[in-house]
């Protein structure tokens, strides 16, 4: 394996989506390939900050422990794929952009549309790959299989 990375992270944006975890699930290789380790970003928008911006902060900040927890499920296949987990607060696009600044790649989720077309770019992983230093990879949401219709065998 060739060191590529000179210790450069692969940064992954997850929040607990599909999209999220097939973004994780594609790095993990690509990482283990170039030697580099994933940092796995996952920002917290505080639910208190609904407010116009003109308006003063509030005197007391809630704790960590009041924000909005993670998925578990997303949480395990983090630590089982041996990933350093960073929880920061703030909007997720400058979370994302501030720990991917020096990476090797940003790597986001792409959400499945509705109405069966391709997945699209949601606005997070849209003004990433608008203002990132680093090359960002989007990754679709895997789509469901389709079910498939049988008739009964009659004899």
């Amino acid at each position: 394996m060739t060191e590529l990375t000179d210790a450069r992270p692969i940064v992954v944006g997850v929040d607990g989506s599909g999209a999220s975890l097939a973004a994780l699930r594609w790095a993990v290789p690509q990482a283990h390939r170039l030697g580099a380790p994933i940092v796995a970003v996952h920002a917290r928008e505080r639910t208190d900050r609904l407010r116009a911006v003109y308006a003063p902060l509030p005197a007391h900040r809630a704790p960590a422990d009041e924000w909005p927890r993670p998925d578990r499920a997303w949480t395990a296949a983090l630590t089982e794929a041996g990933v350093r987990v960073v929880t920061a607060e703030g909007l997720p696009t400058a979370v994302l952009l501030r720990y991917a600044d020096d990476a090797l790649m940003l790597v986001v989720g792409r959400g499945a549309q509705g109405d069966g077309r391709l997945p699209g770019l949601g606005p997070v992983a849209r003004d990433c790959v608008r203002k990132a230093r680093c090359p960002v990879v989007t990754v679709p949401e895997p789509r469901a299989a389709p079910r498939s219709v049988t008739a009964p065998v009659r004899s």
